[in-house]
């Protein structure tokens, strides 16, 4: 049978992640009597560390799924960039949902269910999807990344909210002295009132502000898994959805861990795409790790990983100065080094003309089983 969804996921050296993440979605589908929906999906785990002892038993468990988890092995380059576009390259589903190796599905079936029509019903989308992390608790959510740094990272995680007269939606920012800084959702513009309505957004202490903004008759956007998806700037990375044949990609020349934030989403709105948070695509992420990650995370290999990346789409690297040599300390030479590298540096809208270009060729390959041109 065809399969409609990829389930893909990193791995290196995190076989309890692993293992949790995919039998909790095969066990909640079987019984449940959902075979039906099982069949139209795989599992397929890039394998980054394959002679580890955590390896051997993450293929044990495929061969124990036989035909429905893959495990590829992925030698000679490491990190989260290039192990996920490996992951969608690899994948047989129309659709690929890339997942962390220790997230968990907020429900399981009925989330597979509406993933399983929501690719049927967008066969021909460009544009890349994101869900409502859960949090510990289970009590509330983060709908998005909002555009800030914090932590080596390109992204802070907020709250959509919607006005009043429920037409504009809205994020809410500290303003570095403990007040309310109200962006647009998507665009991240800062506003200071509703563009639909023209209702002024109130001052308010950012401690505190959920309450506050309720009170007034705002409401959080994104809770109820029966809403409509929105357009958000960014969202972590811990899970996304994309067709398979409208992925543009990480930036190839990136290693080690973290850095693709908010970069992947700006990449395809160069390119005349959007993020879609859908809230019916809720998402549970294990942070918490007693004996720590098994590869190393470098500030310094994070912030060559975001000096790439904006090159590739011609961002200014001042906030990369900000954050990473002004508040992180990281080395001045390191930056200047990696920025005036030469690394055949092309026109941006060359870059996202390309991407488009090999988009299109894919179709056609589908369409004719060979490509119109020579590249």
């Amino acid at each position: 049978m065809e399969k409609i969804l990829t389930i893909g996921m990193a791995h290196f050296s995190d076989y309890h992640g692993v293992y949790f993440t995919i039998q909790d979605i095969i066990k909640e589908l079987i019984f449940n009597d959902r075979r039906d929906l099982l069949s139209k999906i795989e599992f397929v785990v890039v394998e980054n560390n394959p002679e580890s002892k955590h390896a051997t038993f993450v293929k044990d468990l495929s061969n124990k799924h036989s035909g429905l988890v893959r495990v590829v092995d992925l030698v000679g380059s490491q990190g989260t960039s290039c192990t996920r576009n490996k992951v969608i390259e690899e994948a047989r589903g129309k659709f690929v949902l890339v997942m962390d190796c220790h997230v968990l599905l907020c429900p399981v079936v009925k989330t597979i269910e509406k993933l399983i029509e929501f690719a049927n019903y967008n066969d021909k989308s460009n544009d890349l999807y994101c869900g409502p992390l859960v949090y510990d608790s289970g009590k509330s959510f983060y709908t998005h990344f909002n555009d800030e740094w914090d932590g080596g990272m390109w992204g802070r995680w907020g709250t959509a909210w919607t006005c009043v007269c429920e037409a504009y939606n809205f994020s809410v920012i500290n303003d570095g002295n403990n007040e309310c800084e109200f962006v647009e959702l998507a665009s991240q513009e800062r506003v200071k009132q509703c563009k639909y309505c023209d209702r002024e957004f109130p001052k308010l202490p950012f401690g505190g502000h959920e309450k506050n903004l309720k009170s007034q008759g705002y409401e959080r956007v994104g809770l109820d898994s029966k809403e409509k998806p929105f357009e958000v700037f960014a969202q972590g990375l811990g899970l996304f959805l994309t067709r398979k044949n409208a992925w543009l990609g990480f930036n190839k020349d990136q290693s080690g861990f973290g850095g693709e934030e908010c970069y992947i989403n700006e990449k395809y709105r160069k390119a005349g795409r959007k993020t879609f948070c859908l809230p019916f695509l809720r998402w549970l992420h294990r942070f918490g790790r007693p004996e720590g990650v098994q590869y190393g995370v470098s500030t310094e290999q994070k912030m060559i990983n975001y000096i790439l990346e904006f090159k590739e789409i011609g961002l200014d690297p001042q906030p990369i100065k900000d954050h990473f040599i002004t508040k992180l300390n990281a080395p001045q030479e390191l930056f200047d080094e990696t920025w005036n590298k030469d690394t055949a540096k092309e026109d941006p809208d060359t870059a996202i003309l390309k991407e488009k270009i090999e988009f299109l060729q894919q179709q056609l390959a589908n369409l004719s089983g060979k490509k119109c041109c020579k590249k």
